[in-house]
């Protein structure tokens, strides 16, 4: 597991003498990001909040491409392998593109389940496209209030499972279809009234599902379960 602690000390100390990274360090930076969530996961929704300070859309793409290799799913959030485990080399990136294009169930190869193919989709396109070396100060430890409540905000993410949580309501999840639709999540499905109402099906299950294993008392462990604890 990999917590915001870890991203510091590992990712992060080696470029505390200066504010402003060069191409070079950034580059550099990014590699090691990509390195530690090619095999690991983020412990919890804090840490891949954090890590969006650091990313473009790019860099995540190559973090998912980089977990495929490793036979895990996609969405760094997860420790499962994808429900359909394919040799990323046995086809060409022609071939791969056709398939993602055409088959409706291409995200599998990916990711573990459709609910985590949306949950990367929606962390992706907020993504910011400002290159990391022009992000002056981000990568500091030591942030003053000031500077972390700016940088907090100004690359702040919203995951797709805090945003279910929020909706209740049968207009609610319409609503967020049309969001979804607005943000240029694709669905690698053609676009029809049937589609809509399946996908409508799976944001009221993953609701379901969320408001069933929702728990008001947390261990102190948090997320962890005692296979995970020490």
């Amino acid at each position: 597991m990999t917590t915001i602690e870890d991203i510091q000390k590992i990712v992060l100390r080696p470029f505390q003498n200066h504010r402003q990274l060069s191409m070079r360090e950034a580059e550099t930076l990014s590699l090691e990001l990509v390195g530690i969530l090619c095999d690991s996961y983020c412990k919890n929704r804090e840490t891949l909040k954090y890590v969006a300070r650091f990313l473009t859309q790019d860099t995540y793409q190559d973090i998912l491409d980089e977990r495929n290799l490793n036979k895990m799913c996609g969405y760094p959030m997860c420790a499962k392998a994808p429900e359909r485990v394919r040799d990323p080399f046995s086809i060409s990136d022609n071939t791969k593109k056709f398939l993602w294009e055409n088959n409706p169930y291409a995200y599998l190869s990916t990711y573990c389940s459709k609910f985590h193919f949306r949950c990367s989709q929606f962390y992706q396109v907020q993504l910011s496209d400002e290159a990391l070396f022009a992000r002056t100060g981000v990568h500091l430890i030591a942030q003053n209030a000031t500077e972390e409540a700016t940088f907090a905000e100004k690359y702040e993410v919203t995951l797709f499972e805090e945003l279910l949580r929020k909706k209740a309501s049968e207009d609610d999840v319409k609503s967020l279809i049309m969001g979804l639709k607005r943000l240029g999540i694709q669905s690698g499905e053609v676009e029809s009234p049937e589609n809509d109402e399946q996908m409508q099906e799976d944001l009221s299950k993953w609701l379901s599902d969320i408001k069933i294993v929702e728990n008001k008392e947390p261990s102190i462990l948090g997320d962890l379960t005692k296979e995970d604890s020490p």
